[in-house]
């Protein structure tokens, strides 16, 4: 049954682009950055070098999860089925 529904990864890919700024939830941070949730079931990562203007040396340091933040879509990876996303450039320069 599954198999015969459109997959949902796909289906968000064909109706956001590059750059479009998203409001989302932070649901899991790790070292690297942290994940948010942009839409039902689809999530995608911060970097933690896209996480502030300034250096950052952990996610909790800036986020804490269940924060609503707006987030930019910076890469769409259909094959790998991930989303790369910024929240530097979804806020003001240097703030």
């Amino acid at each position: 049954m599954k198999a015969t529904q459109p997959d949902p990864f796909q289906v968000f890919a064909d109706t956001i682009a590059v750059g479009q700024k998203l409001p989302g939830q932070v649901t899991k941070l790790i070292p690297s950055g942290v994940f948010v949730q942009v839409a039902d079931g689809i999530e995608g990562l911060v970097h933690l070098r896209e996480l502030a203007w300034t250096p950052v040396e952990t996610p909790a340091d800036v986020v804490p999860v269940g924060d609503e933040i707006t987030v930019v879509v910076t890469e769409i990876d259909r094959e790998r089925r991930r989303l790369s996303l910024s929240r530097r450039q979804g806020s003001s320069a240097g703030v």
